[in-house]
């Protein structure tokens, strides 16, 4: 994995994040298209690469977002898209990378645990539980809305595997 190439792509990431997103947005829902980044590189990256690659782009997140209650949130993203990323790593040798169904269900299931766990450090912080519902369901419909762009990204980010250093995808292992 080429680095300097992933913080270009990071970084052009986080301003379509902060630019295109609004603007593509449903009714307050909206993709999160970093979560959509970490969920290739934990597919395609060499493992330990790809474990750190999906921290970095949390921690980018962490920095990129607002506090709430005057209470800071740095590190949230961080550790949820870091142990996402663990997950990831894990599995991705079982499943077929390259499909867009599997793309769609890493991405649903980051998104979603991602917005889990911010909800639960948010009604720790707040202290507000009637809140968390409300929260929880915006979180499922925006991983809905991500799942469904995966395949998209996806198929963009096919044209850089070369530039990234990332190679071609590994296959399904049987037995």
């Amino acid at each position: 994995m080429r680095w300097i190439p992933f913080v270009i792509l990071l970084y052009l990431g986080a301003v379509v994040q902060s630019t295109i997103a609004p603007l593509i947005e449903i009714k307050t829902i909206r993709p999160d298209l970093l979560i959509i980044l970490a969920v290739y590189y934990a597919l395609l990256a060499p493992r330990y690469d790809a474990m750190l690659a999906c921290w970095c782009i949390g921690f980018l997140i962490d920095l990129t977002s607002i506090g709430y209650a005057s209470h800071s949130n740095v590190g949230v993203h961080a550790v949820g898209l870091g142990a996402a990323g663990i997950l990831i790593v894990g599995l991705r040798d079982y499943t077929i990378q390259d499909s867009p169904f599997t793309q769609m269900l890493y991405c649903f299931a980051a998104k979603l645990f991602v917005a889990s766990i911010m909800i639960l450090h948010m009604v720790y912080i707040v202290d507000i539980q009637d809140v968390a519902v409300r929260f929880l369901n915006v979180g499922f419909w925006e991983a809905v809305y991500t799942g469904l762009l995966a395949p998209y990204l996806f198929w963009s980010l096919k044209k850089l595997r070369g530039t990234l250093g990332l190679g071609s995808p590994r296959r399904l292992r049987m037995g």
